[in-house]
């Protein structure tokens, strides 16, 4: 299989496994303190004066409710209709005027100028290398200038934090012959996928992680990418196995 329709089907199982956990999501996850996470999304309030905000990959709206709390108005997309509907669920729009959702997947964004600030927690380590630095751009072309995005990544550095040995993924996976790069965790989503698809509601956390696609990019590349896309970090970390990145777009 060429690389070009792998990663295409690669993003059409991550949808449909997390159309499939949208049940689980409000029941057994999304509920986790993180404090990390906290920490990170604070600093982020403290940058934005409350205005329009994208949940980008918003999932269920787990962050969704702090960002209304802080004053803001929220949109959220995501490319999971399942998991926008525990969103709405969740968040009904007659109660949460200033919230609403749309289904789009990052690579899919065109907005130009509109928000005040970008989050997109817990999302960006299933992009694929070849989408990842365009992404970050739509982010800055969606910001207002001076805007902030915050946003986690996975990097070759947290993939120790979770048990993910990089350079034996990528040898295993090309001995299977799929058609990877270095940073790539997908040997054994075959197998996984076809495990969780089949499972009833309850969805092992491990499981569902060795299902979905995963890219672990060095934390330098992440940063070279950040710069090319015209954003400035103004503040950046590890915690809770993520790399937290706070960053500003320029004002011209």
């Amino acid at each position: 299989m060429e690389r070009a329709e792998w990663l295409r089907q690669m993003r059409n199982m991550a949808e449909a496994l997390y159309d499939r956990g949208a049940p689980q999501y409000w029941v057994s996850w999304g509920f986790s303190e993180d404090g990390t996470h906290q920490a990170y999304l604070q600093k982020f309030l403290e940058r934005v004066a409350p205005g329009l905000i994208l949940s980008a990959a918003c999932g269920a709206g787990r962050y969704d409710g702090i960002l209304l709390e802080a004053g803001h108005t929220v949109i959220g997309i995501d490319q999971s209709a399942g998991m926008l509907w525990r969103a709405r669920e969740h968040y009904p729009e007659a109660q949460y005027p200033k919230l609403r959702y749309q289904k789009m997947g990052l690579q899919e964004m065109a907005f130009h100028e509109e928000f005040d600030g970008i989050i997109c927690m817990d999302a960006m380590e299933h992009i694929c290398p070849e989408d990842y630095p365009g992404i970050l751009r739509l982010f800055q072309e969606a910001l207002k200038p001076g805007g902030v995005l915050y946003f986690t990544a996975d990097t070759t550095d947290t993939a120790m934090g979770d048990g993910v040995d990089v350079a034996a993924v990528y040898e295993r996976s090309r001995k299977r012959g799929l058609p990877v790069v270095l940073g790539e965790w997908v040997d054994e989503i075959y197998e996984a996928y076809d495990q969780v698809m089949k499972l009833g509601e309850a969805l092992p956390d491990d499981l569902s992680n060795r299902a979905v696609y995963h890219y672990f990019p060095p934390v330098e590349q992440v940063r070279a990418w950040i710069a090319q896309a015209g954003l400035v970090i103004e503040d950046e970390g590890m915690g809770s196995e993520w790399q937290h990145f706070l960053t500003r777009k320029k004002v011209a």
